[in-house]
């Protein structure tokens, strides 16, 4: 199936399928997370989610602005793998739920960041990893095969 294809593409789409896993898992329980733990209801819980998810695009155009500046896509990527890593651990920070009324407001802050930084390094990532696999196809030598390479990595996702 990968035979002529450049070596990055399995190790590109691989990676996509991982943060596509997270993303749309983290995705379906959102608003059901936010409302367990901080007592939310379901318009403010639904504000939040709105506010990630638009973030998630909007910082995707500025992570390929800042990948075109500095002309390292994979340095970029790289950045935003980890940038949300540092994101999800943040929102992974044990507390009891519900969380009790003393420390709900710093809580929600500290949730609401790590949300931000999952976006951050999202916008990193997303429009970037594609650009590369592009890139892997400029080459005279996998050209032809460019469609198929496409292909197959989304359908990875």
């Amino acid at each position: 199936m990968f035979k002529g294809h450049p070596k990055g593409l399995i190790a590109a789409a691989l990676a996509n399928m991982g943060e596509r896993f997270g993303f749309y898992t983290m995705m379906a329980i959102l608003v059901l997370f936010l409302q367990a733990k901080f007592g939310l209801n379901g318009k403010d819980a639904g504000l939040i989610y709105s506010v990630f998810y638009f973030s998630i695009y909007i910082l995707a155009f500025v992570g390929g602005l800042i990948a075109d500046r500095i002309r390292n896509y994979k340095g970029t990527i790289l950045a935003g793998i980890l940038i949300m890593a540092v994101g999800y651990l943040i929102i992974a920070i044990p507390s009891p739920t519900p969380v009790p009324e003393s420390t709900r407001l710093l809580m929600l802050i500290i949730t609401c960041t790590g949300l931000f930084v999952i976006a951050f390094g999202n916008g990193l990532f997303k429009g970037n990893l594609q650009a590369l696999v592009g890139q892997m196809y400029d080459n005279e030598k996998y050209g032809q095969m460019r469609d198929s390479g496409f292909s197959l990595f989304y359908m990875f996702i």
